[in-house]
């Protein structure tokens, strides 16, 4: 048991002051849940209490200390809430030296706010998701306050000011590039990470915001795109980047430089912004415009008019990407009191709530068929005035560094179990294979008129090793860009450099190249 520190009896005498004294606050009990706080005691800036001082303690030990002495026989639903924009609060790390007044801390999530000023799903129209006021909710509270007194222009010219230095961090979120080593602890707030919980874990939520920023800083000078790319291969070359097995990064990239691209084609004017303007890298992109844009004027020459007029009213509008951890459909938990919140959402209501976030889907590693997904919305009045009843997805399979032939193309179907996106509206499944000469093949009701699937579906198939412009003819215009995303195509995954470490440690244990020519392997 703690010593008894001088002090504690003056501190408890006045807490049960302050309860006589709020009586009318405490005694009120009409909340649902008994621990909702009645009286809150922020203490922002908390990061320095974590210092050690010269007298050898750390001021955190003696709040913690303050907290417990007053609150150890008392019910009263007083919270204490400590705000930091660095990790350090949150360290309950053994020290080296135990310390008398060391105090013990469950470990726990984090709440964010930021996720509680987002508009609510039914609150705005799908065609409305890309105004500023929608976005900045799905932002940092500070940007929310501000827009809410500076205006939409001061906040849309004051981020890329002053997030200038972190253009790579902020590529990090707007790709969902996955890092392969544990971030410093130092640079964590630096880089816009949040923390996820108590300790050093942290990562990038969905903020299209800072996804617009990105894309402002890299499309803002000719030479910002490249740069920033460029860094992109030495994090890479360094191993700090994940690229996938199959090309997944370099698909990322591909996808979303081709919208950012083409929305920058002609841009609206103006230096001004109002609070309910639209921001370019949110706005929706006709699904027809999109491919022909991708693949070459003569992507829709060869279909027959049906397949056009299918997408006719489809929109895509993802300015980032997230990571899932779990397969889309999610196999059915076996116990029956389940949490309710782990209940998967619905497909229409899965694919909505990502049109609002303007995000797209980079699936787990083990998903079946299928690795990314983009929201598609039909903005056709015909379909009813649910928004919900109006979406559909395009799904991306990867392929680079695996043995795939055109014929996989049919195997992709919306109705496996581990996807289950069924729907009346027409889906597209692409293939990119980047292991193979250029080529491009598109099928639309080809088979059976008459099947579900087969009458529904636009089905692509593009394949492109060198990045030549043949498949992909926008690149033609960005040759460097296509460069670096050919350095990303050919250099060796990470499953292909672990087989040429292990061969090279293992040398002389066979005869094979793999375990003698270190020279060649090293190159």
């Amino acid at each position: 048991m703690a010593p008894t520190l001088v002090g504690e009896s003056f501190v408890k005498a006045s807490y049960y002051n302050m309860l006589e004294v709020l009586r009318c606050i405490f005694k009120d009990n009409n909340s649902t849940n008994g621990d909702d706080p009645k009286l809150v005691i922020a203490i922002d800036e908390a990061y320095p209490l974590n210092k050690m001082s010269f007298k050898g303690f750390r001021p955190s030990h003696i709040v913690g200390r303050t907290i417990s002495c007053y609150s150890h026989n008392s019910c009263a639903s007083v919270w204490v809430v400590f705000a930091s924009k660095t990790p350090q609060a949150v360290e309950f790390l053994v020290p080296l030296v135990i310390h008398n007044s060391l105090r013990v801390a469950a470990a726990g999530p984090f709440d964010i706010p930021a996720l509680h000023l987002a508009d609510p799903l039914s609150a705005i129209s799908a065609n409305d998701v890309a105004k500023f006021s929608h976005i900045v909710g799905f932002g940092r509270p500070l940007w929310k306050s501000l827009a809410e007194k500076c205006g939409a222009s001061d906040i849309v010219n004051w981020l890329p000011r002053n997030y200038s230095v972190l253009t790579f961090a902020l590529v990090t979120q707007m790709l969902s590039l996955i890092s392969k080593r544990r971030w410093p602890v130092t640079r964590v707030y630096a880089s816009q990470r949040l923390m996820i919980g108590c300790g050093t874990f942290t990562g990038y939520p969905s903020e299209p915001l800072l996804s617009c920023v990105a894309a402002i800083l890299l499309h803002r000078a000719p030479n910002s795109l490249v740069n920033a790319l460029m860094v992109l291969d030495s994090k890479v070359e360094d191993g700090m980047v994940k690229i996938g097995q199959r090309g997944e990064l370099a698909s990322r990239l591909l996808l979303l430089l081709a919208k950012d691209l083409f929305v920058r084609k002609n841009p609206s004017s103006g230096e001004t912004m109002e609070i309910d303007a639209e921001l370019i890298d949110c706005q929706k992109v006709s699904v027809i415009d999109f491919l022909e844009y991708l693949f070459g004027k003569t992507f829709w020459l060869n279909l027959a008019d049906q397949a056009k007029a299918a997408f006719q009213h489809a929109y895509i509008n993802f300015s980032h990407w997230v990571s899932m951890s779990e397969f889309i459909s999610p196999p059915v938990p076996d116990q029956t009191d389940a949490d309710p919140l782990s209940t998967r959402c619905s497909a229409e209501e899965w694919t909505l709530r990502h049109w609002h976030r303007t995000s797209a889907v980079q699936c787990c590693h083990l998903q079946p068929l299928v690795d990314k997904m983009i929201p598609i919305y039909f903005d056709d009045p015909a379909l009813g005035s649910e928004d919900i009843n109006r979406v559909s997805q395009m799904f991306i399979s990867d392929t680079a560094g695996k043995n795939c032939n055109v014929q996989e193309l049919g195997y992709n179907t919306r109705k496996h179990d581990a996807i289950q996106c069924l729907s009346d509206l027409p889906y597209i499944a692409l293939i990119l294979d980047f292991n193979k000469d250029p080529w491009l093949r598109v099928t639309f009701a080809e088979s059976d008129p008459d099947h579900p699937e087969t009458d529904q579906c636009l089905r692509i198939y593009a394949s492109e090793s060198r990045m030549s412009g043949t498949t992909f003819p926008f690149l033609d215009e960005y040759r460097e860009i296509a460069g670096h995303l050919q350095q990303l195509v050919s250099r060796p995954t990470e499953a292909q450099l672990q087989r040429n470490l292990q061969g090279l440690v293992k040398f002389g244990s066979t005869a094979r190249l793999q375990n003698s020519q270190w020279d060649a392997q090293d190159a």
